[in-house]
């Protein structure tokens, strides 16, 4: 069983078992169970649950074995949710939440025992069913959990596609790469925003197989790109593409390893691979990142930190790390012109980048006045809509013979 998949159970089957160990819990998406205890000799209908409700949870929290038994009243469609994706959700959970929840879930089992010799009257619902049925809470997991299982199944019908956001050298104004970014075409829904799925996988720990699978994709494209760029539109560096790492992609085993199997495999030079990270991952998990990148810039990749300022800002680890890029988060860049303070900030981070031998990479450039004042500033490169939107690959590719240099003046 994968760590979350669909199932389906005829009416009258059984979905779990008085007794028996519990390895998984359900979430019914559609039809109705009931829930069953043999008390006496007797087998006795202690309530039902419908579409929305989670059942066999409480086996999962604390290892012990099934209280009731659930039987199917109509055919049923249920998510799954495995005992190993609970425990890695679980695990990520403040300590004392984890605590809470294992008070509560003893007295509850403690409840159960002490009330479950009395049949509840026809029609009776109980707390646990009027919560699941009316708190917003609940909704919002159930939520993820279906975006999760449906980003799971997106992976294997290539519904994940990258696009990418050029990046230009702005003293030069020639190409100086990409930046791969993550995008979803449902066959329904159409393109779903990164900011809805992304957050998702993240959570759900989802998104390291995300990130490897943009890895590669990003390998075979710089690879075309290296190959299609006209002299005349590059710049003195190698051409690059950008590619996204969570905190989670780090505490996963061994980056290094996979990042460097994954470009051997692609055959793809590490100077044409670029890693960017967040601020929050420095802070996050400060050892295993700072291990990893040395070992990543030492065999010739480039690490940038993305939104540079919109996060912990601490200064302290920009000597600290091995880090080559700071990326000025847009919203600094687009208010600058209006706002004193945004432009001070922005002054002060290319000044500080200059002082450490760090590159600056402007984002969110939306207007002539933007890309010139950024450039008077001594930033080296930019991206944003004034240069291009995000393109699919066969668009940025054209991009690449096709980009002339807007006229600044």
């Amino acid at each position: 069983m994968t760590d979350q998949s669909l199932a389906s159970f005829a009416k009258g089957s059984l979905l779990m078992r008085e007794g028996e160990a519990g390895d998984c819990a359900y979430i019914i998406e559609s039809g109705q169970v009931e829930v069953l205890v043999q008390r006496g000799g007797e087998i006795l209908q202690i309530g039902t649950r419908g579409p929305g409700s989670i059942i066999g949870e409480m086996a999962m929290l604390d290892d012990r074995p099934r209280t009731a038994t659930v039987r199917a009243l109509e055919d049923c469609n249920v998510m799954v949710l495995s005992r190993a994706d609970f425990a890695r959700r679980l695990e990520t959970a403040d300590p004392v939440v984890r605590m809470i929840m294992r008070v509560v879930i003893t007295r509850y089992r403690d409840m159960m025992t002490r009330t479950q010799n009395i049949l509840p009257p026809p029609g009776f619902q109980t707390q646990a069913e009027q919560v699941e049925n009316s708190d917003t809470s609940h909704d919002v997991a159930l939520s993820a959990l279906k975006i999760n299982q449906a980003l799971k199944e997106a992976m294997g019908k290539n519904e994940l596609l990258l696009y990418y956001q050029p990046i230009i050298d702005i003293q030069r104004m020639k190409i100086a790469g990409f930046e791969a970014l993550m995008r979803w075409q449902h066959p329904e829904k159409g393109m779903i925003s990164p900011g809805v799925f992304i957050p998702v996988a993240e959570e759900s720990g989802l998104i390291t197989e995300l990130s490897k699978w943009a890895l590669g994709v990003s390998c075979d494209a710089a690879k075309s790109f290296v190959s299609l760029l006209p002299g005349k539109n590059a710049g003195p560096h190698p051409l690059f593409v950008s590619v996204n790492f969570s905190v989670k992609d780090f505490s996963d085993g061994d980056f290094f390893g996979q990042i460097t199997h994954t470009l051997d495999k692609h055959a793809t030079l590490p100077e044409n691979i670029h890693l960017e990270i967040t601020e929050s991952l420095l802070m996050e998990a400060p050892d295993a990142t700072k291990l990893a990148l040395e070992k990543c810039r030492a065999h010739g990749l480039s690490v940038s930190i993305d939104d540079f300022g919109s996060g912990y800002s601490s200064l302290s680890y920009l000597h600290a790390f091995p880090i080559d890029t700071l990326k000025i988060d847009q919203s600094f860049v687009r208010s600058m012109i209006g706002s004193p303070s945004s432009m001070i900030l922005v002054k002060s981070i290319i000044g500080l980048a200059r002082n450490l031998g760090m590159k600056i990479i402007a984002e969110g450039i939306e207007t002539i006045e933007q890309a010139r004042l950024i450039r008077e500033l001594g930033c080296d490169e930019c991206q944003g809509f004034w240069f291009s939107r995000p393109l699919p690959f066969k668009d940025a590719q054209a991009f690449l013979n096709n980009w002339q240099a807007p006229e600044m003046e």
